[in-house]
């Protein structure tokens, strides 16, 4: 389930965004394990939160238990603006997937993209799934893609012989930390899904021995997928081929068997990006009901039609992201949602030390505390202070969106809420 949630549009979208960004294979390896490392930490940060307080909801109702219906206001509003942001970033690049399988013009990628929100936003208003066999379809697709691309990439490809290679203007030095901070911006979003795992955290047998494995092994191999591919990318394309390509996995078929495995590889890239748009479109509205139905959000967001959609979330939500991805490229729009990430998964380490001050027992306790709950939220805070620096005004944005949400809170007269 871990690795099912995990493994989604990211990976075809961001390798060339990262190898672009380190301008070496070594570093872009470097990279992808220390997210996996990262993400680790952050799996287990997540299943003591969620086993101490198994309610839908999330990070806000984690927020609300630490310190009252304010902060669980906050957080969960911060929430539906980053997956808000989420679907307009997958919207775009479901525009960039659809242009190159039509030959379109890049120009018409944004519209594109606005075109699958609004498909979609009217599908679940109307009260209709896609369906499970959507669903297998797309995680098959998915399958098929990336084990193939190792396979043939592994048996066909020219062997290693731009390992050593670099980009003009590769970073150096010191210079080699900023660089990392930024590409780390693409590889969380890459890995990020696992917290959602967490939340079925209390129907897990055993959860004090059994989930440490379940993250372990399943970030492990998701990990492990992940430099796989980038290994298969390396062992068939030149590095400055790899670096900007928004479907790398595209390419490497492209060069090994003709134009027409690149279009099929972008046709199953399109169908799991799709798939993985619909599940965010159908989810977040749901986050927006659930702060409506606790009194942390208007009431009228919580009203549910006769399909059992609860509209109104679904029109704010597919409003906001409409307009997200007709004026952001991917590459804002993904800075701006992991800057607001590296704000909320943040503070959620500050959440467990609350709480485990109020309780120390729980049914699942992470290891080596208090140090790796430190380290997270250190890295973190570099993380943040790095991609504030580098990117100012979508910095100033998040630093906006988290004044709007916390002054809201603050006006809005507590015993209205509950957490």
């Amino acid at each position: 389930m871990v690795v099912g949630i995990t493994v989604g549009s990211g990976i075809f979208r961001t390798p060339g965004l990262i190898a672009g960004r380190l301008g070496r294979p070594s570093l872009t390896f470097i990279a992808w394990i220390l997210g996996g490392a990262v993400s680790l930490i952050g799996a287990f940060i997540f299943a003591e939160l969620s086993t101490r307080h198994p309610r839908a909801g999330g990070k806000y109702v984690y927020a609300g238990e630490a310190f009252g219906p304010r902060a669980a206001f906050a957080i969960g509003w911060l929430e539906v603006g980053i997956y808000s942001v989420a679907i307009a970033a997958i919207a775009v690049v479901c525009g960039e997937y659809l242009a190159r399988l039509v030959g379109a013009a890049e120009a018409l990628t944004r519209v594109f993209g606005v075109c699958f929100v609004l498909l979609l936003v009217g599908v679940n208003v109307a009260g209709v799934a896609f369906g499970r066999w959507t669903q297998n379809v797309a995680s098959a697709a998915k399958v098929v893609a990336l084990t193939g691309v190792i396979a043939v990439s592994a048996l066909a490809g020219s062997g290693w012989r731009w390992a050593s290679s670099s980009l003009p203007g590769a970073p150096t030095g010191l210079a080699v930390l900023g660089a990392l901070a930024l590409a780390f911006q693409p590889v969380l979003w890459t890995y990020y899904g696992y917290l959602d795992a967490s939340k079925i955290a209390e129907e897990v047998v055993d959860p004090t021995r059994t989930l440490p494995r379940i993250f372990l092994w399943s970030i492990g191999l998701v990990t492990g997928l992940y430099l796989l591919l980038n290994a298969a990318f390396f062992n068939v394309l030149p590095l400055d081929r790899i670096a900007g390509s928004p479907l790398v996995a595209g390419e490497v078929m492209s060069r090994l068997f003709g134009a027409w495995a690149g279009s099929a590889t972008a046709l199953l890239a399109l169908i799991v990006v799709v798939a993985c748009l619909n599940a965010n479109v159908f989810v977040t509205p749901r986050i927006v009901y659930g702060l409506a139905r606790d009194g942390l959000g208007p009431r009228v967001l919580a009203r549910v039609n006769a399909g059992g959609t609860p509209w109104a979330a679904t029109l704010l939500v597919g409003a906001l992201s409409l307009v997200l991805a007709a004026t952001g490229s991917f590459s804002r729009l993904l800075s701006l949602a992991i800057l607001l990430i590296l704000v909320t998964d943040g503070f959620m380490v500050i959440v467990l030390f609350r709480l485990r001050r109020r309780e120390p027992e729980a049914p699942f306790r992470m290891p080596l505390y208090p140090w790796l709950p430190w380290l997270f939220l250190t890295i973190y805070v570099l993380l943040l202070v790095a991609g504030a620096v580098d990117q100012p005004v979508l910095a100033c944005v998040a630093a906006a969106a988290l004044a709007a949400a916390y002054g809201i809170a603050r006006l809005r007269p507590a015993r209205s809420m509950k957490a």
